[in-house]
């Protein structure tokens, strides 16, 4: 059996990895809709798990209910 280690990344490379900005990385994370390890005090990302097409576009889904809670 072949185990394959993944490096794990920062918020900041995964807020650049998935175009969004960082409050909307936490609002993600924080929902559940953004997979997280804690690691001490550090947050720690598996870019694979980044890489899920409904991932894309989560700065745009803030907005909107943003926008609807507002109105």
């Amino acid at each position: 059996m072949t185990q394959t280690v993944e490096n794990l990344i920062g918020p900041a490379a995964a807020c650049q990895m998935l175009s969004i900005d960082q409050s909307s990385l936490l609002r993600g994370i924080n929902d559940g809709i953004v997979p997280a390890y804690r690691i001490g005090r550090a947050v720690r990302f598996r870019p694979s798990e980044l890489r899920h097409p409904s991932l894309s576009g989560l700065d745009e889904y803030y907005r909107k209910i943003d926008e609807e809670f507002a109105a």
